[in-house]
Protein backbone atom coordinates (compact mmCIF):
# COMPACT_ATOMS: atom_id res chain seq x y z
CA UNK A 1 0.00 0.00 0.00
CA UNK A 2 1.45 3.29 -1.11
CA UNK A 3 1.80 5.99 1.56
CA UNK A 4 0.96 9.48 0.37
CA UNK A 5 2.08 11.11 3.64
CA UNK A 6 3.39 10.22 7.04
CA UNK A 7 0.87 8.50 9.31
CA UNK A 8 0.18 9.76 12.81
CA UNK A 9 -0.49 7.51 15.76
CA UNK A 10 -3.91 7.06 17.28
CA UNK A 11 -2.51 8.48 20.54
CA UNK A 12 -1.62 11.70 18.69
CA UNK A 13 -5.16 11.92 17.29
CA UNK A 14 -6.62 11.55 20.79
CA UNK A 15 -4.13 14.07 22.22
CA UNK A 16 -5.05 16.54 19.49
CA UNK A 17 -8.70 16.01 20.33
CA UNK A 18 -8.00 16.72 24.03
CA UNK A 19 -6.06 19.90 23.19
CA UNK A 20 -8.78 21.18 20.87
CA UNK A 21 -11.46 20.42 23.44
CA UNK A 22 -9.49 22.18 26.19
CA UNK A 23 -8.96 25.16 23.89
CA UNK A 24 -12.68 25.38 23.17
CA UNK A 25 -13.48 25.26 26.87
CA UNK A 26 -10.87 27.94 27.62
CA UNK A 27 -12.32 30.12 24.88
CA UNK A 28 -15.79 29.70 26.41
CA UNK A 29 -14.41 30.69 29.83
CA UNK A 30 -12.74 33.82 28.45
CA UNK A 31 -15.85 34.78 26.49
CA UNK A 32 -18.16 34.29 29.48
CA UNK A 33 -15.79 36.19 31.82
CA UNK A 34 -15.60 39.04 29.33
CA UNK A 35 -19.40 39.20 29.11
CA UNK A 36 -19.64 39.10 32.89
CA UNK A 37 -17.30 42.10 33.21
CA UNK A 38 -19.12 43.96 30.46
CA UNK A 39 -22.45 43.51 32.23
CA UNK A 40 -20.92 44.92 35.41
CA UNK A 41 -19.45 47.93 33.60
CA UNK A 42 -22.71 48.57 31.80
CA UNK A 43 -24.69 48.67 35.05
CA UNK A 44 -26.80 45.65 34.19
CA UNK A 45 -25.67 43.70 37.25
CA UNK A 46 -24.33 44.49 40.69
CA UNK A 47 -21.00 43.15 41.81
CA UNK A 48 -21.05 40.45 44.46
CA UNK A 49 -20.06 42.72 47.36
CA UNK A 50 -22.79 45.34 46.78
CA UNK A 51 -25.35 43.70 49.08
CA UNK A 52 -22.88 43.68 51.98
CA UNK A 53 -21.97 47.31 51.24
CA UNK A 54 -25.62 48.37 51.29
CA UNK A 55 -26.13 46.80 54.73
CA UNK A 56 -23.01 48.49 56.08
CA UNK A 57 -24.21 51.85 54.79
CA UNK A 58 -27.57 51.46 56.58
CA UNK A 59 -25.91 50.55 59.90
CA UNK A 60 -22.90 52.85 59.70
CA UNK A 61 -24.58 55.90 61.34
CA UNK A 62 -26.00 53.91 64.28
CA UNK A 63 -29.62 54.77 63.43
CA UNK A 64 -32.19 55.17 66.22
CA UNK A 65 -35.09 53.85 64.18
CA UNK A 66 -35.39 51.55 61.15
CA UNK A 67 -35.96 53.16 57.75
CA UNK A 68 -37.14 50.78 54.99
CA UNK A 69 -34.65 50.66 52.06
CA UNK A 70 -35.72 51.05 48.40
CA UNK A 71 -36.21 48.47 45.66
CA UNK A 72 -32.52 48.49 44.81
CA UNK A 73 -31.69 47.00 48.22
CA UNK A 74 -30.37 43.47 47.66
CA UNK A 75 -30.16 41.93 51.13
CA UNK A 76 -33.09 40.16 52.77
CA UNK A 77 -34.27 41.82 56.00
CA UNK A 78 -36.92 41.53 58.70
CA UNK A 79 -37.74 43.93 61.57
CA UNK A 80 -38.98 42.29 64.78
CA UNK A 81 -40.51 43.89 67.89
CA UNK A 82 -39.55 43.03 71.47
CA UNK A 83 -41.74 39.91 71.36
CA UNK A 84 -40.28 38.63 68.09
CA UNK A 85 -43.25 39.63 65.96
CA UNK A 86 -42.46 40.71 62.41
CA UNK A 87 -43.03 44.39 61.80
CA UNK A 88 -41.48 44.79 58.33
CA UNK A 89 -39.79 42.49 55.83
CA UNK A 90 -38.97 42.21 52.14
CA UNK A 91 -39.34 38.41 52.14
CA UNK A 92 -41.91 35.89 53.21
CA UNK A 93 -42.37 32.16 53.59
CA UNK A 94 -39.28 30.05 54.10
CA UNK A 95 -36.91 33.00 53.77
CA UNK A 96 -38.74 34.81 56.55
CA UNK A 97 -38.51 31.71 58.74
CA UNK A 98 -34.75 31.69 58.16
CA UNK A 99 -34.48 35.31 59.32
CA UNK A 100 -36.61 34.47 62.38
CA UNK A 101 -34.18 31.66 63.13
CA UNK A 102 -31.28 34.11 63.06
CA UNK A 103 -33.18 36.28 65.58
CA UNK A 104 -33.66 33.38 67.98
CA UNK A 105 -30.13 32.06 67.60
CA UNK A 106 -27.10 34.14 68.46
CA UNK A 107 -24.88 32.24 66.01
CA UNK A 108 -22.15 34.07 64.08
CA UNK A 109 -22.49 34.23 60.28
CA UNK A 110 -20.50 36.52 57.97
CA UNK A 111 -23.57 36.90 55.76
CA UNK A 112 -25.86 37.99 58.61
CA UNK A 113 -26.03 41.34 60.44
CA UNK A 114 -28.34 42.44 63.26
CA UNK A 115 -29.05 45.71 64.98
CA UNK A 116 -31.27 46.54 67.97
CA UNK A 117 -32.85 49.97 68.12
CA UNK A 118 -33.66 52.08 71.18
CA UNK A 119 -37.34 51.07 71.05
CA UNK A 120 -36.32 47.41 71.48
CA UNK A 121 -36.99 46.38 67.90
CA UNK A 122 -34.35 44.31 66.09
CA UNK A 123 -33.56 44.14 62.38
CA UNK A 124 -31.94 41.07 60.81
CA UNK A 125 -30.12 41.36 57.46
CA UNK A 126 -29.08 38.35 55.37
CA UNK A 127 -27.27 38.46 52.05
CA UNK A 128 -25.25 36.31 49.60
CA UNK A 129 -21.97 37.27 47.98
CA UNK A 130 -23.10 36.99 44.37
CA UNK A 131 -23.82 39.10 41.33
CA UNK A 132 -27.43 40.25 41.01
CA UNK A 133 -29.52 42.07 38.42
CA UNK A 134 -29.80 45.81 38.98
CA UNK A 135 -33.37 45.81 37.70
CA UNK A 136 -35.68 44.67 40.55
CA UNK A 137 -38.19 43.22 38.06
CA UNK A 138 -35.51 40.91 36.63
CA UNK A 139 -34.45 39.96 40.15
CA UNK A 140 -38.04 39.00 40.88
CA UNK A 141 -38.67 37.07 37.64
CA UNK A 142 -35.30 35.36 37.10
CA UNK A 143 -32.91 33.37 39.25
CA UNK A 144 -29.84 35.27 40.52
CA UNK A 145 -27.65 36.41 37.65
CA UNK A 146 -24.62 34.54 38.94
CA UNK A 147 -26.55 31.24 38.89
CA UNK A 148 -27.69 31.94 35.33
CA UNK A 149 -24.14 32.79 34.32
CA UNK A 150 -22.75 29.57 35.83
CA UNK A 151 -25.50 27.43 34.29
CA UNK A 152 -25.00 28.90 30.81
CA UNK A 153 -21.24 28.55 31.19
CA UNK A 154 -21.69 24.89 32.20
CA UNK A 155 -24.02 24.34 29.23
CA UNK A 156 -21.42 25.88 26.92
CA UNK A 157 -18.75 23.53 28.29
CA UNK A 158 -21.06 20.54 27.78
CA UNK A 159 -21.77 21.64 24.20
CA UNK A 160 -18.03 21.98 23.55
CA UNK A 161 -17.52 18.46 24.88
CA UNK A 162 -20.42 17.04 22.84
CA UNK A 163 -19.38 18.75 19.60
CA UNK A 164 -15.76 17.66 20.00
CA UNK A 165 -16.79 14.07 20.76
CA UNK A 166 -19.08 14.05 17.72
CA UNK A 167 -16.25 15.42 15.58
CA UNK A 168 -13.86 12.75 16.86
CA UNK A 169 -16.50 10.06 16.35
CA UNK A 170 -17.16 11.14 12.76
CA UNK A 171 -13.44 11.39 12.05
CA UNK A 172 -12.70 7.89 13.37
CA UNK A 173 -15.89 6.45 11.84
CA UNK A 174 -14.86 7.76 8.43
CA UNK A 175 -11.54 5.96 8.82
CA UNK A 176 -13.22 2.77 10.08
CA UNK A 177 -15.58 2.87 7.10
CA UNK A 178 -12.54 2.14 4.94
CA UNK A 179 -12.38 -1.32 6.52
CA UNK A 180 -16.04 -1.93 5.70
CA UNK A 181 -15.55 -0.83 2.09
CA UNK A 182 -12.49 -3.04 1.69
CA UNK A 183 -14.25 -6.03 3.30
CA UNK A 184 -17.28 -5.55 1.06
CA UNK A 185 -15.15 -5.54 -2.08
CA UNK A 186 -13.12 -8.54 -0.95
CA UNK A 187 -16.33 -10.38 -0.07
CA UNK A 188 -17.67 -9.66 -3.56
CA UNK A 189 -14.28 -10.81 -4.98
CA UNK A 190 -13.74 -7.41 -6.59
CA UNK A 191 -10.02 -7.51 -5.96
CA UNK A 192 -8.65 -5.23 -8.64
CA UNK A 193 -8.49 -2.05 -6.53
CA UNK A 194 -6.06 -0.08 -4.39
CA UNK A 195 -6.67 -0.17 -0.65
CA UNK A 196 -7.09 3.44 0.56
CA UNK A 197 -4.91 5.34 3.00
CA UNK A 198 -6.25 6.19 6.48
CA UNK A 199 -3.51 8.48 7.84
CA UNK A 200 -3.59 6.83 11.28
CA UNK A 201 -0.68 4.50 11.90
CA UNK A 202 -2.63 1.73 13.63
CA UNK A 203 -5.36 1.83 10.99
CA UNK A 204 -2.82 1.79 8.17
CA UNK A 205 -1.10 -1.23 9.68
CA UNK A 206 -4.42 -3.10 9.68
CA UNK A 207 -5.15 -1.92 6.13
CA UNK A 208 -1.68 -3.09 5.14
CA UNK A 209 -2.55 -6.58 6.40
CA UNK A 210 -5.78 -6.42 4.40
CA UNK A 211 -3.77 -5.36 1.34
CA UNK A 212 -1.57 -8.43 1.75
CA UNK A 213 -4.67 -10.59 2.09
CA UNK A 214 -6.17 -8.97 -1.02
CA UNK A 215 -3.05 -9.65 -3.05
CA UNK A 216 -2.85 -13.27 -1.94
CA UNK A 217 -6.56 -13.81 -2.61
CA UNK A 218 -6.27 -12.09 -5.98
CA UNK A 219 -3.37 -14.34 -6.98
CA UNK A 220 -5.16 -17.44 -5.68
CA UNK A 221 -8.42 -16.65 -7.47
CA UNK A 222 -6.56 -15.76 -10.65
CA UNK A 223 -4.82 -19.13 -10.56
CA UNK A 224 -8.10 -20.92 -9.85
CA UNK A 225 -9.84 -19.03 -12.61
CA UNK A 226 -7.10 -19.94 -15.11
CA UNK A 227 -7.30 -23.59 -14.02
CA UNK A 228 -11.07 -23.56 -14.28
CA UNK A 229 -10.94 -22.00 -17.71
CA UNK A 230 -8.51 -24.67 -18.86
CA UNK A 231 -10.68 -27.44 -17.38
CA UNK A 232 -13.83 -26.03 -18.97
CA UNK A 233 -12.03 -25.80 -22.31
CA UNK A 234 -10.93 -29.45 -22.00
CA UNK A 235 -14.48 -30.52 -21.05
CA UNK A 236 -15.91 -28.58 -23.97
CA UNK A 237 -13.42 -30.18 -26.34
CA UNK A 238 -14.18 -33.65 -24.95
CA UNK A 239 -17.94 -33.07 -25.18
CA UNK A 240 -17.53 -31.90 -28.74
CA UNK A 241 -15.45 -34.98 -29.61
CA UNK A 242 -18.12 -37.25 -28.06
CA UNK A 243 -20.61 -36.07 -30.66
CA UNK A 244 -18.80 -38.03 -33.39
CA UNK A 245 -18.95 -41.52 -31.82
CA UNK A 246 -22.51 -40.88 -30.65
CA UNK A 247 -23.50 -39.91 -34.18
CA UNK A 248 -21.90 -43.11 -35.47
CA UNK A 249 -23.72 -45.21 -32.87
CA UNK A 250 -27.04 -43.58 -33.74
CA UNK A 251 -26.48 -43.97 -37.47
CA UNK A 252 -25.56 -47.64 -37.20
CA UNK A 253 -28.57 -48.25 -34.98
CA UNK A 254 -30.83 -46.70 -37.59
CA UNK A 255 -29.27 -48.92 -40.26
CA UNK A 256 -29.89 -51.97 -38.10
CA UNK A 257 -33.55 -51.04 -37.80
CA UNK A 258 -33.80 -51.27 -41.60
CA UNK A 259 -32.75 -54.91 -41.38
CA UNK A 260 -35.08 -57.83 -40.78
CA UNK A 261 -34.56 -58.25 -37.02
CA UNK A 262 -36.27 -60.38 -34.46
CA UNK A 263 -38.58 -58.65 -31.98
CA UNK A 264 -36.07 -58.89 -29.11
CA UNK A 265 -33.20 -57.64 -31.28
CA UNK A 266 -35.28 -54.73 -32.57
CA UNK A 267 -36.17 -53.80 -29.01
CA UNK A 268 -32.47 -53.79 -28.06
CA UNK A 269 -31.63 -51.56 -31.01
CA UNK A 270 -34.44 -49.18 -30.08
CA UNK A 271 -33.06 -49.09 -26.55
CA UNK A 272 -29.63 -48.24 -27.95
CA UNK A 273 -31.13 -45.41 -30.01
CA UNK A 274 -33.08 -44.00 -27.05
CA UNK A 275 -29.98 -44.11 -24.84
CA UNK A 276 -27.92 -42.55 -27.62
CA UNK A 277 -30.43 -39.70 -27.96
CA UNK A 278 -30.29 -39.12 -24.22
CA UNK A 279 -26.48 -39.08 -24.34
CA UNK A 280 -26.61 -36.49 -27.13
CA UNK A 281 -28.85 -34.32 -24.96
CA UNK A 282 -26.36 -34.61 -22.10
CA UNK A 283 -23.50 -33.65 -24.42
CA UNK A 284 -25.50 -30.65 -25.69
CA UNK A 285 -26.15 -29.57 -22.08
CA UNK A 286 -22.47 -30.00 -21.28
CA UNK A 287 -21.43 -27.86 -24.25
CA UNK A 288 -23.97 -25.20 -23.25
CA UNK A 289 -22.75 -25.16 -19.64
CA UNK A 290 -19.09 -24.96 -20.70
CA UNK A 291 -19.98 -21.96 -22.88
CA UNK A 292 -21.40 -20.16 -19.85
CA UNK A 293 -25.07 -20.75 -20.60
CA UNK A 294 -27.71 -22.29 -18.34
CA UNK A 295 -31.08 -23.87 -18.92
CA UNK A 296 -34.02 -21.51 -18.56
CA UNK A 297 -36.97 -22.20 -16.27
CA UNK A 298 -40.18 -23.09 -18.12
CA UNK A 299 -43.82 -23.48 -17.08
CA UNK A 300 -44.30 -27.19 -17.78
CA UNK A 301 -46.99 -29.71 -16.86
CA UNK A 302 -45.88 -32.06 -14.08
CA UNK A 303 -47.68 -35.23 -15.26
CA UNK A 304 -45.88 -35.07 -18.64
CA UNK A 305 -42.50 -34.64 -16.96
CA UNK A 306 -43.16 -37.64 -14.71
CA UNK A 307 -44.19 -39.79 -17.70
CA UNK A 308 -41.00 -38.83 -19.52
CA UNK A 309 -38.98 -39.79 -16.43
CA UNK A 310 -40.71 -43.16 -16.32
CA UNK A 311 -40.04 -43.83 -20.03
CA UNK A 312 -36.35 -42.93 -19.78
CA UNK A 313 -35.71 -45.14 -16.74
CA UNK A 314 -37.96 -48.07 -17.69
CA UNK A 315 -35.42 -49.32 -20.23
CA UNK A 316 -32.63 -49.26 -17.64
CA UNK A 317 -34.79 -51.22 -15.21
CA UNK A 318 -35.62 -53.85 -17.83
CA UNK A 319 -31.95 -54.19 -18.75
CA UNK A 320 -31.10 -54.86 -15.06
CA UNK A 321 -33.99 -57.27 -14.65
CA UNK A 322 -35.73 -54.94 -12.18
CA UNK A 323 -39.44 -54.12 -12.26
CA UNK A 324 -40.13 -50.36 -12.14
CA UNK A 325 -43.49 -49.72 -10.44
CA UNK A 326 -44.77 -46.20 -11.17
CA UNK A 327 -47.61 -44.08 -9.82
CA UNK A 328 -48.25 -40.67 -11.37
CA UNK A 329 -50.31 -38.60 -8.99
CA UNK A 330 -48.93 -35.22 -10.06
CA UNK A 331 -51.16 -32.39 -11.23
CA UNK A 332 -50.83 -28.92 -12.67
CA UNK A 333 -47.77 -26.98 -13.82
CA UNK A 334 -44.49 -25.78 -12.30
CA UNK A 335 -41.57 -23.55 -13.31
CA UNK A 336 -38.67 -25.97 -13.78
CA UNK A 337 -35.48 -26.57 -15.74
CA UNK A 338 -36.84 -29.63 -17.48
CA UNK A 339 -33.56 -31.07 -18.77
CA UNK A 340 -31.69 -30.60 -15.50
CA UNK A 341 -34.56 -31.94 -13.40
CA UNK A 342 -35.05 -35.04 -15.56
CA UNK A 343 -31.31 -35.78 -15.31
CA UNK A 344 -31.39 -35.32 -11.55
CA UNK A 345 -34.45 -37.52 -11.01
CA UNK A 346 -33.08 -40.02 -13.51
CA UNK A 347 -29.85 -40.28 -11.46
CA UNK A 348 -31.88 -41.06 -8.33
CA UNK A 349 -33.99 -43.72 -10.07
CA UNK A 350 -30.95 -45.26 -11.78
CA UNK A 351 -29.13 -45.37 -8.43
CA UNK A 352 -32.11 -47.24 -6.94
CA UNK A 353 -32.21 -49.67 -9.89
CA UNK A 354 -28.49 -50.44 -9.63
CA UNK A 355 -28.78 -51.28 -5.92
CA UNK A 356 -31.86 -53.51 -6.33
CA UNK A 357 -31.20 -57.22 -6.99
CA UNK A 358 -32.50 -58.73 -10.24
CA UNK A 359 -36.14 -59.68 -9.85
CA UNK A 360 -36.72 -56.92 -7.31
CA UNK A 361 -38.82 -53.80 -7.54
CA UNK A 362 -38.18 -50.07 -7.61
CA UNK A 363 -41.14 -47.87 -6.75
CA UNK A 364 -41.39 -44.44 -8.39
CA UNK A 365 -44.26 -42.25 -7.24
CA UNK A 366 -45.22 -38.63 -7.84
CA UNK A 367 -47.73 -37.01 -5.47
CA UNK A 368 -49.15 -33.62 -4.62
CA UNK A 369 -48.54 -32.43 -1.06
CA UNK A 370 -49.58 -29.40 0.95
CA UNK A 371 -48.02 -26.38 -0.70
CA UNK A 372 -46.20 -28.32 -3.45
CA UNK A 373 -45.36 -31.70 -4.91
CA UNK A 374 -42.90 -34.53 -4.38
CA UNK A 375 -41.27 -37.52 -6.05
CA UNK A 376 -40.47 -40.63 -3.99
CA UNK A 377 -38.09 -43.41 -5.09
CA UNK A 378 -37.95 -46.65 -3.06
CA UNK A 379 -35.72 -49.65 -3.80
CA UNK A 380 -35.31 -53.17 -2.43
CA UNK A 381 -31.58 -53.00 -1.98
CA UNK A 382 -29.44 -52.99 1.19
CA UNK A 383 -30.46 -49.41 2.08
CA UNK A 384 -28.26 -46.47 2.98
CA UNK A 385 -25.55 -46.84 5.60
CA UNK A 386 -25.42 -44.37 8.51
CA UNK A 387 -22.57 -42.58 6.78
CA UNK A 388 -24.43 -42.45 3.47
CA UNK A 389 -27.52 -40.93 5.09
CA UNK A 390 -25.36 -37.94 6.05
CA UNK A 391 -22.85 -37.73 3.19
CA UNK A 392 -24.28 -39.39 0.06
CA UNK A 393 -25.19 -36.03 -1.50
CA UNK A 394 -21.68 -34.62 -1.03
CA UNK A 395 -19.40 -34.07 -4.01
CA UNK A 396 -17.37 -37.19 -4.94
CA UNK A 397 -18.41 -39.04 -1.75
CA UNK A 398 -18.31 -42.82 -2.16
CA UNK A 399 -19.57 -45.43 0.26
CA UNK A 400 -17.58 -48.65 0.59
CA UNK A 401 -20.04 -50.62 2.76
CA UNK A 402 -23.78 -51.07 2.45
CA UNK A 403 -24.17 -49.81 -1.13
CA UNK A 404 -21.19 -50.78 -3.27
CA UNK A 405 -19.27 -47.93 -4.84
CA UNK A 406 -18.02 -49.99 -7.77
CA UNK A 407 -18.34 -48.01 -10.97
CA UNK A 408 -19.51 -44.84 -9.18
CA UNK A 409 -17.72 -41.54 -8.79
CA UNK A 410 -19.93 -39.89 -6.17
CA UNK A 411 -21.60 -37.51 -8.63
CA UNK A 412 -25.14 -38.84 -9.17
CA UNK A 413 -26.79 -37.93 -5.90
CA UNK A 414 -24.62 -34.82 -5.57
CA UNK A 415 -25.86 -33.54 -8.95
CA UNK A 416 -29.45 -34.41 -8.00
CA UNK A 417 -29.13 -32.50 -4.72
CA UNK A 418 -27.71 -29.45 -6.52
CA UNK A 419 -30.55 -29.38 -9.06
CA UNK A 420 -33.18 -29.85 -6.35
CA UNK A 421 -31.62 -26.97 -4.40
CA UNK A 422 -31.76 -24.79 -7.54
CA UNK A 423 -35.51 -25.55 -7.67
CA UNK A 424 -35.90 -24.53 -3.98
CA UNK A 425 -36.58 -28.17 -3.11
CA UNK A 426 -35.32 -30.65 -0.55
CA UNK A 427 -33.74 -34.07 -1.09
CA UNK A 428 -34.07 -36.44 1.90
CA UNK A 429 -32.45 -39.87 2.28
CA UNK A 430 -33.94 -42.52 4.55
CA UNK A 431 -34.39 -46.26 4.92
CA UNK A 432 -37.32 -48.62 5.21
CA UNK A 433 -37.44 -52.30 6.14
CA UNK A 434 -36.71 -53.50 2.59
CA UNK A 435 -34.39 -50.82 1.16
CA UNK A 436 -33.53 -47.19 0.73
CA UNK A 437 -35.87 -44.24 0.16
CA UNK A 438 -35.18 -40.93 -1.56
CA UNK A 439 -37.84 -38.24 -1.13
CA UNK A 440 -37.63 -35.07 -3.21
CA UNK A 441 -40.00 -32.29 -2.15
CA UNK A 442 -40.77 -29.07 -4.01
CA UNK A 443 -42.71 -26.17 -2.50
Amino acid sequence: MEKRQRSVSLSFVLLRFAIVMFGCMLLCYLLWTSCFGQFQRSGIIYRGYVSNLQVEQILSKDPKTFVSPGDDFLAEYALFDRNGEVLKSNVEGKKLKVLTGFLQEDAYDIHVARHTYSDGSTVIFHWEYRAEFVNPVLRHLLPPFEYLWLSTFGAALVLCLVFNILWLGQHLSAKLKLFGDVSEKVGAQELDFVIPYAGIREYDQALGAMEHMREELYNSLSSQWATQQQREAEIAALAHDLKTPLTLVGGNAELLLDEDLSESSRKMVETIMASNDRAKQYVASLLKASAGGDEAFEHIGLPAVFDELCQSTMVIAETKGVSLQTQNGLEGFANIQKGHLLRALGNVVQNAIEHTPAGGNVYLAGNMIDGGWQVTVCDEGPGFSKAALHHATEYLWRNETARSADGHNGLGLWFAAQVVKTHAGQLVLSNRDSGGVVTIKFC
